[in-house]
């Protein structure tokens, strides 16, 4: 019995995680609201807080899971490329288009602040530097002088130039580039700050 328990314990949590992750999706991280995560998923109010102490730990998993998502996505887009610049471009278009494509989600990653003195939890925090990693990674083979600091330095850079530029772009801020012109002039920037 506890195994079946169990099994079913994990399968609300699943639920639970995906009705959440759904509204995200769908409507904004403002839209993410218990009563609304458990009708969704089929199950109690109660039983969403079995799982997940209160809303900003449910979406701290959801914004986990959109990591997850963003770094399956340019692993993916990048596999097989062996040189580093061209890896390091494509890992910015892919970051538009994951962005693009899931707004709701991709805002959630930014839009969600912890209430003061609560730690980021490991696994987010984890996520976080294994997406960054990808960045890292292509740049050491790019310009392998740089010491540690130097390339984590640089990692955080190119990521934040980038994200700036999708962000503008999404906002439809005055200042946005159109799509094919965002692209060539994301490659501009990788290219000046790996040179």
């Amino acid at each position: 019995m506890p195994g079946l328990q169990k099994t079913k314990s994990e399968e609300t949590r699943r639920r639970v995680l995906e009705a959440a992750a759904s509204i995200m999706s769908e409507l904004g991280i403002d839209s993410v609201q218990i009563r609304e995560v458990a009708s969704r998923a089929g199950c109690s109010v109660g039983s969403v807080y079995k799982h997940f102490d209160d809303r900003d730990e449910l979406i701290i998993a959801v914004n986990a899971r959109t990591l997850a998502e963003i770094r399956a996505a340019l692993t993916e887009a990048t596999a097989g490329e062996t040189v580093p610049l061209i890896r390091l471009k494509l890992l910015a278009r892919m970051y538009l288009d994951y962005a693009v494509a899931n707004t709701n989600a991709w805002r959630g990653l930014f839009a969600h602040q912890l209430p003061d003195r609560r730690e980021m939890p490991e696994e987010h925090r984890t996520e976080n530097i294994r997406l960054l990693s990808l960045i890292a990674e292509a740049l050491d083979d790019l310009v392998p002088e740089l010491d540690e600091n130097a390339l984590a330095a640089r990692t955080r850079t190119c990521f934040g130039a980038i994200h700036g530029l999708v962000s503008i772009a999404l906002e439809r801020r005055f200042v946005a580039l159109g799509k094919e012109e965002l692209h060539s002039e994301m490659e501009f920037v990788v290219e000046r700050l790996c040179s």
